[in-house]
């Protein structure tokens, strides 16, 4: 692999953009986490692909999570409603005060998705966030004692589907199908993880916020092609290089480039899901010593 000629110029860019998101609060970090995390690289080659990360990263901070939730639940979540149910939303200003009011509570109910052994809560903390736009307490569908006509499915990411997958057979999803809507609403999907999952329960409905496809991916296209903007190195060239980064920093770790190796840099201000690759939050290297961590896995 080759340090593009380019390398300095690509950096300053980089940075400054970083900073700008940063200084603007458009991402919830400050800027000398970044710079932390780039000190842990002492070589040049290092340092691109770390920046080549950095320059691809996808950043959702709570603000935009609520926003996006606020905009998916005024919009399509409520047509589907309008047109599938029996349930009467009202106007879009009367949807919102009875969200807020938890005065639909007999009909609709909401739940994160929470896998018994995973302590990252995906839904939980996103759940948490919309108590501004929702009645969290009152809609939760532990506090129902039935069915209720909609059940709305709360996450924040959906990779390969396969944790969704594990989550439905311990909610015994099919049943809760037998006799209501349920719909699935992640913040952000990957439009593979949603075919894996309509392929399994065609009845369940699936509204992402925010849809992504593999080409948000750090290693988009075939192993031959050139990586991203570099005109010289491969994406194989860059795989092999990480590779080396892996044994020098990191031998044990697991989904060095996300989960299925889906290589998709993306963080929420509570943490990155595993489809990110784990450089991005791991906390230490068991090869070097002070290793600056930049995310965290997911919040608890």
């Amino acid at each position: 692999m080759h340090l593009p000629e380019n390398f300095e110029q690509f950096k300053t860019a980089v940075l400054e953009k970083i900073r700008t998101y940063c200084d603007s609060n458009i991402w919830p970090f400050e800027y000398e986490k970044f710079c932390g995390w780039l000190n842990n690289f002492d070589q040049p080659l290092e340092e691109y692909i770390a920046l080549q990360m950095l320059d691809s990263l996808i950043v959702r901070s709570k603000e935009m999570a609520i926003a996006s939730y606020s905009r998916l639940l005024s919009c399509e979540l409520r047509q589907y409603i309008v047109e599938n149910t029996d349930v009467n939303p009202g106007s879009i200003e009367s949807w919102k005060k009875k969200l807020k009011q938890g005065s639909l509570n007999k009909d609709i109910r909401f739940t994160p998705i929470r896998l018994s052994n995973d302590q990252g809560e995906s839904g939980g903390s996103i759940y948490r966030m919309m108590s501004s736009i929702l009645s969290t307490e009152r809609y939760a569908l532990t506090n129902s004692t039935k069915h209720p006509q909609v059940i709305i499915l709360i996450d924040d990411f959906i990779g390969s589907g396969d944790q969704f997958i594990t989550f439905a057979d311990e909610f015994e999803l099919n049943k809760y199908l037998e006799s209501s809507h349920v719909i699935y609403t992640p913040l952000m999907a990957l439009s593979e993880g949603i075919v894996r999952i309509k392929s399994e329960y065609p009845s369940l409905n699936v509204l992402p916020a925010e849809l992504l496809d593999n080409s948000d991916g750090l290693f988009y296209g075939k192993d031959t092609e050139l990586f991203k903007n570099d005109p010289r190195n491969t994406i194989a060239d860059v795989k092999e290089y990480l590779e080396c980064m892996k044994i020098k920093y990191a031998p044990k770790i697991s989904n060095w480039l996300g989960y299925e190796k889906a290589a998709i840099p993306v963080s929420f201000e509570w943490g990155c899901p595993n489809q990110a690759p784990s450089i991005l939050y791991m906390e230490n290297s068991s090869k070097r010593e002070n290793w600056n961590r930049l995310f965290n896995r997911r919040a608890l």
